[in-house]
């Protein structure tokens, strides 16, 4: 790979975008210093990112618009093998928009094929908080209404329901969507792709294994 441009260089040359050492570390810094992992032979140890994982959300943190430092990718498709950590890392996304992304009243929504599978990313997000002395003391789960609070910022990662496409006045700061080839129709995904219009840097990450049909909302994604 080669080495990015730095904003000075990229003002010079004309550029529109550059790349942003400091965002990029710091998302990095966030999942490796700020999340722990709570299952399994990795229980209580740092989220360390494997290099993949790492050059996902470096790439996607790090790389900025030169006018105004604003995110240069506002959606961002995922797909990866079974047992890979999936929701676990979609979950340490959704945490990072939540606590760490400057943004005051953040609404970040985790959907999936239906309410069951969009809480497994809220889970594993939950269980993180629990995990984490730091994040632990600034955000409460409340596992009765699938929601994680930030009050200091009046922000919250949030779980949607089932008929979430009926939907309105949704000002959406970050959006999940984990198993997006399970996808049943395409009118969730439609009705809240453009729920973050009002949002100065809005994201809308899916991740999924992959599917088999080609006439639907993942494949179309994927393509």
């Amino acid at each position: 790979r080669l080495k990015p441009l730095g904003k000075n260089e990229a003002v010079e040359q004309g550029l529109e975008f550059y790349f942003n050492e400091l965002k990029a570390d710091h998302v990095v810094e966030f999942f490796e210093s700020w999340l722990f992992h709570s299952k399994g032979k990795f229980a209580g140890k740092p989220f360390t990112l494997l290099p993949w994982q790492k050059t996902l959300v470096r790439d996607l943190f790090g790389w900025v618009r030169v006018s105004d430092d604003l995110r240069r990718f506002r959606m961002a498709y995922i797909s990866t093998a079974k047992k890979s950590g999936k929701s676990t890392l979609l979950a340490g996304l959704g945490l990072y928009l939540l606590v760490a992304d400057e943004e005051n009243g953040a609404e970040i929504y985790g959907a999936g094929a239906d309410r069951e599978q969009a809480s497994l990313c809220f889970r594993e997000a939950a269980s993180m908080v629990r995990a984490s002395p730091l994040l632990s003391r600034y955000l409460e789960v409340v596992d009765s209404r699938k929601t994680i609070a930030y009050t200091a910022t009046s922000s919250f990662y949030r779980v949607l329901s089932a008929d979430a496409f009926r939907a309105e006045g949704l000002n959406i700061h970050g959006l999940l969507f984990d198993e997006l080839h399970a996808q049943r129709d395409r009118r969730l995904f439609d009705s809240l792709r453009y729920g973050g219009a009002a949002r100065s840097q809005p994201l809308l990450c899916s991740i999924t294994t992959a599917g088999y049909d080609r006439n639907s909302i993942c494949y179309e994604q994927y393509s």
